[in-house]
């Protein structure tokens, strides 16, 4: 309860936290009933002389590891001092002092056990001063304290608690995954003189003899360091034998990457240089202990794609297109994740939908209150997840990665799911009681085009992946898989009921590939029967490219605009406008695609947007034409084609005759 002797304001902002934003726990005037963060308050008094320190409000999730603290003053000429120094006097500069309390040289003066304890809580300070409830009579200022240090988040209002923790996983992906690049960068050059296909399997084979079981000892961990490099290259393949027969892999699937390894015996710059240590001291010091700060972010996934995409291994042309982390995570809040689902992935790459999907389910647990919930834990890592993977590398991958996320016992099949041999594997995993449930994948794009080694269409993955899981399945795949085959796609929706498509940023591949591509969102084992179909245009996902490291989400827009997606998708009808959110009854013949079935937005209609348009005409029917629908290719290789075949801009406007005031096309 507020007292009695609060202020006014105080009372609007108890309100105004207690009614319009979503926090799990109560909010607490003055101090909290922790019994290690209290202790600190204890002693955090703004005149500093050790006594009580009273923050206007505090906000503890013991669960989640949050800890927000607020600081309110009645006036906005009371919100910061010149050089904020006056914590008694100002909002920010109290708030500032409150945070700087939790800094690690001033917890020195507290036991092991506080300090322990506060070492990774996410504590955040909010200045408010004036009225929350005038719209230009208050400010709001908050800051974090990120690597001890007090930041500004730059941000004008109070967020909800999500909003926070997503704050808090943004910026510790942020700097993560710059170290991770970085290292993954130097990793490639140390193997520059390595034929890159090659690099991947070595990466995850050291990665393995790294690793540490629970119940026997790694000697190689232990002596490397003082080995010579014909020593380490004599060792490796015991050393995976040893971890991965330990972990429960059968002998077959270590032969595979043994098999693979080969190469190492007679690769005389591996023999005759330090490399091998150079990077086995890397992935120890600072790539391994990365791993498990973000329990919900699958860092080694990352390390793995940043790795591939240094190494040139991931790009449409070679058909291997990584899919970025927070689509996999986006696949599990699509649908309804149960704690008893079996999930798989028929083309699995290095298992990041896996991850993904292990992540929900273990959230769903640990939220609940079902009991024995680390045997169940248990049970999902070693029987809930089925992963089937072609590419060597992939698969190797894959291995390590699970292993690392204490599941060496992964159901992590080294196939083509198209094969009999794999029909024979999900036969034997049903007859054990393992059926998978829910389907995520990402397929090989542009099979079609690889005339010396063609592989299966994307919709044929899909049907595949569709028609052995029992309750849902999800792609994202190129906009073409839901316009082509037209057979295919009404055999589908004879047993299959579809339900959203979501067509995603063309930048989302960026920089491997430039694809516009889409999520489709099935219940399965329930004919279509012309439902209606809802179709979504999420045309930007927040993320920006950064120089070395990919797409991130730097600018923190992601949880929001995720949160409207589903938030239009959850009450559709009340959202549809016809444009960008469509509903439809889609039948036999029909096209999967907003394109098709989408109002023309004349509200965009101009002069310019017109010229635009043709412009995008004449480049869509000349790949026609040249057959280039389907590539993926870049402006300049577009004009190197052209000219190989002779054609230039007046062969291109021969049938397109425009007349425009002052401007060329």
């Amino acid at each position: 309860m507020i007292r009695k002797n609060e202020s006014q304001k105080d009372i609007l902002l108890f309100n105004y936290l207690k009614d319009k934003r979503s926090f799990q726990e109560k909010w607490n005037t003055k101090k909290t009933t922790n019994k290690f963060i209290q202790p600190v308050l204890d002693t955090s008094s703004k005149k500093k002389n050790g006594q009580r320190g009273e923050p206007d409000f505090v906000y503890v999730n013991e669960k989640r590891k949050i800890l927000i603290l607020i600081e309110n003053k009645d006036d906005i000429n009371q919100h910061k001092s010149k050089n904020e120094d006056n914590p008694i006097t100002y909002s920010v500069d109290g708030i500032k002092h409150y945070l700087s309390c939790f800094k690690k040289d001033y917890l020195e003066n507290f036991n092991i056990t506080i300090k322990k304890y506060l070492n990774d809580w996410k504590i955040v300070g909010i200045a408010v001063s004036g009225n929350i409830e005038d719209e230009y009579n208050h400010l709001i200022s908050t800051y974090t304290l990120q690597e001890d240090e007090v930041k500004d988040i730059e941000t004008e209002e109070i967020l909800n608690e999500e909003d926070y923790l997503s704050l808090f996983e943004n910026i510790n992906l942020e700097k993560i995954t710059r170290d991770i690049s970085l290292s993954s960068n130097k990793i490639n050059n140390l193997l520059r003189s390595l034929d890159s296909q090659k690099r991947p399997i070595l990466l995850s084979a050291l990665m393995i003899c790294l690793f540490e079981p629970k119940n026997i000892q790694n000697d190689f961990k232990n002596n490397y360091s003082n080995w010579t490099a014909n020593t380490i290259i004599t060792n490796i393949p015991l050393i995976i034998k040893t971890i991965l027969g330990n972990e429960g892999i059968p002998s077959e699937k270590i032969e595979v990457l043994n098999n693979e390894l080969t190469f190492i015996k007679t690769d005389l710059e591996l023999k005759n240089t330090d490399i091998l240590k150079d990077i086995l001291n890397e992935l120890e010091n600072n790539v391994i202990p990365q791993f498990n700060k973000s329990h919900n972010y699958d860092i080694i996934g990352k390390f793995y794609e940043d790795f591939l995409r240094y190494a040139g291994v991931t790009n449409v042309k070679k058909g291997i297109i990584l899919t970025p982390a927070h689509i996999t995570k986006l696949f599990t809040e699509l649908i309804d994740v149960k704690t008893n689902d079996v999930i798989i992935d028929t083309c699995c790459g290095t298992g990041a939908f896996l991850i993904s999907a292990m992540n929900k389910i273990i959230e769903e647990i640990t939220d609940s209150s079902i009991k024995n919930k680390k045997d169940l834990i248990d049970k999902v890592k070693h029987k809930q997840l089925i992963g089937i993977e072609k590419n060597t590398t992939m698969y190797t991958l894959a291995i390590s990665n699970m292993l690392f996320r204490g599941d060496g016992k992964s159901n992590i099949y080294h196939l083509d799911s198209f094969s009999k041999e794999a029909d024979k594997i999900l036969l034997n995993l049903k007859k054990r009681g393992i059926i998978p449930t829910i389907g995520f994948i990402n397929p090989p794009y542009g099979g079609r085009d690889n005339k010396e080694n063609p592989t299966k269409k994307e919709i044929q993955f899909l049907e595949r992946l569709l028609d052995n899981v029992s309750r849902y399945g999800i792609i994202i795949a190129p906009l073409s898989t839901y316009f082509k085959e037209e057979i295919i796609r009404s055999r589908i929706l004879s047993k299959h009921t579809l339900k959203y498509v979501i067509n995603m940023p063309k930048e989302l591949f960026q920089p491997n590939a430039s694809t516009h591509t889409a999520i489709a969102v099935f219940k399965t084992n329930l004919p279509h029967n012309n439902k209606e179909v809802i179709f979504y245009n999420l045309q930007d996902d927040g993320l920006v490219l950064s120089k070395n490291r990919g797409r991130t989400d730097a600018l923190n827009k992601w949880a929001k605009i995720k949160k409207e997606l589903l938030t239009k998708l959850n009450n559709p009808k009340k959202y549809a406008d016809g444009i960008n959110l469509v509903i439809t009854k889609i039948s036999n013949g029909d096209e999967w695609i907003l394109q098709a079935h989408a109002k023309t937005d004349y509200t965009k209609i101009n002069e310019r947007a017109f010229i635009n348009s043709i412009k995008q005409y004449i480049i869509f029917s000349t790949k026609r034409k040249l057959g280039l629908l389907d590539r993926d290719i870049d402006e300049i290789t577009l004009l190197e084609i052209l000219n190989e075949n002779k054609i230039n801009a007046n062969a291109l406007l021969r049938d397109v005759k425009i007349k425009e005031k002052n401007e060329k096309i």
